[in-house]
């Protein structure tokens, strides 16, 4: 919004300067209300058509200054007009605009805060899900090409308190923090848990005492690139079968995973897979089959009698459109 501020400011200053000018004349040459408007006009645009001149020697010389200032503002406008249509600020600025209104009726929406290559892949993954988010970016060139991709862009310094609520944190579920630095990952963290308690934050860390000290302040996973990075590396020359179907499950969008939260009298909890599947009709109904069962930071890769109990996360695999019927299936 900063070039639209920057013409409104100009076109006040203008308007102020028209104002002081027809005044000006009223009171020194004694003209009507009409002719001083006029006369101002035609001195500040330079026309002087010269049928109407001051004749007092103060009128002279209020129309000198008013010849220096009002030219002077009239030049400003133009140049700021110019630079808004010629510059594309003024398309720029009607969109940051369109943004903030979108963000201002967003609720349960998912934050990502770097909008490079790690917060691109973030959005790509959120936009496949359907799911509403905004991205802040502090580097304008990133920025606007985050915007020709028709992404909710908020630009500024993720840390501050300010950027934050700009992009609705307050009424936000997740918060994505893919900045390169711990320390910026560590204050931002906290700054969005001070704003939102309730907020789900999941980061980066460079290494395990990173960890440490953001899981300490509320974060609810963080994500150790490089040791990820350094098993998948090692997987895809030892096991590349195994990498090769999960680059498969997780990238086309045809075959992918879901989660289901079993909770407190979930018509599935305490029984066996086997039962589950059939209790659900997880296999007829809907074409999925469950693959392993999250008990707190355990994951358990399960067999047909394995028990399924309250409170774990059931992880089922299968195609896309499959998976989006889980959401219609009753599990309490």
């Amino acid at each position: 919004m900063e070039p639209i501020r920057h013409v409104l400011i100009a076109i006040c200053l203008l308007f102020l300067v028209i104002v002081v000018g027809t005044v000006g004349f009223v009171y020194l040459e004694g003209l009507s209300l009409l002719d001083a408007l006029y006369m101002t006009i035609a001195t500040i645009t330079t026309v002087g058509y010269g049928d109407i001149v001051p004749e007092t020697p103060a009128g002279r010389i209020f129309t000198a200054g008013l010849m220096i200032s009002g030219v002077g503002v009239a030049l400003y406008v133009l140049v700021e007009i110019i630079g808004l249509v010629l510059e594309g600020r003024l398309s720029e600025a009607l969109g940051i605009a369109k943004v903030r209104r979108s963000v201002a009726k967003m609720k349960n929406h998912k934050i990502i805060c770097g909008g490079g290559r790690t917060g691109s892949i973030t959005a790509d993954e959120f936009r496949k899900e359907g799911l509403d988010f905004v991205t802040i970016e502090r580097d304008s060139a990133i920025a606007i090409e985050l915007r020709k991709k028709n992404l909710s862009v908020v630009e500024g310094d993720a840390t501050l308190d300010e950027t934050l609520i700009e992009a609705g944190v307050e009424r936000a579920s997740g918060l994505v923090s893919t900045l390169p630095s711990d320390s910026d990952n560590l204050f931002l963290c906290i700054a969005a848990k001070e704003l939102n308690k309730n907020l789900e934050v999941v980061t980066r860390a460079s290494s395990e005492e990173a960890a440490k000290r953001l899981y300490s302040v509320g974060v609810k996973k963080v994500i150790l690139m490089e040791k990820i990075g350094g098993r998948r590396l090692a997987r895809s020359l030892t096991k590349p079968a195994i990498v090769d179907f999960l680059e498969f499950a997780t990238k086309t969008g045809e075959t992918s995973l879901e989660s289901l939260t079993v909770e407190h009298g979930a018509k599935i909890a305490n029984k066996r897979v086997r039962d589950a599947c059939t209790i659900l009709g997880i296999k007829e109904k809907v074409g999925t089959t469950i693959v392993a069962i999250i008990r707190g930071e355990e994951v358990i890769n399960i067999g047909p009698d394995d028990e399924i109990r309250e409170g774990d996360t059931v992880v089922v695999i299968g195609k896309r459109e499959s998976l989006d019927k889980l959401g219609e299936l009753e599990l309490s």
